[in-house]
């Protein structure tokens, strides 16, 4: 796959992750790309983020986070500002995890360890 035909220049995506790791893979995964990325380190972040930003492009919104999980995150979110797309991220890859997932308005939903053609192709369907 050839990453670099993936131009995002003009978007923005906020990661809502408290794993340092999983940051940094998605800053050099993205690289490429020239999106515009945000981080953010909890639900409560994420969510006053969203509020702020209504014109974000998307979220990467992981499950397992402080103050706020990211089901409760994305049900807020989704309330609050229903056109921006989530996409939850998770290590937790059980059909339930998926079910609520998808349950609480998420857009799509992917498994760590994330490969980074499977995250490309996830993202251009929001982007592009």
């Amino acid at each position: 796959m050839d990453f670099n035909q993936y131009n995002w220049q003009d978007k923005i995506i906020l990661i809502a992750d408290d794993d340092l790791l999983s940051r940094k893979y998605f800053a050099k995964a993205l690289q490429s790309t020239e999106v515009k990325l945000a981080f953010v380190k909890n639900g409560k972040e994420a969510f006053d983020y969203c509020c702020d930003h209504p014109h974000l492009d998307l979220v990467l919104m992981d499950i397992k986070m402080p103050v706020k999980d990211g089901i409760i995150t994305t049900l807020a979110i989704k309330k609050k500002c229903p056109e921006i797309p989530i996409i939850i991220q998770t290590a937790y890859a059980f059909d339930y995890d998926k079910a609520n997932a998808m349950a609480s308005g998420a857009d799509g939903f992917i498994t760590k360890p994330i490969h980074r053609e499977e995250l490309f192709q996830l993202l251009d369907t929001f982007l592009s």
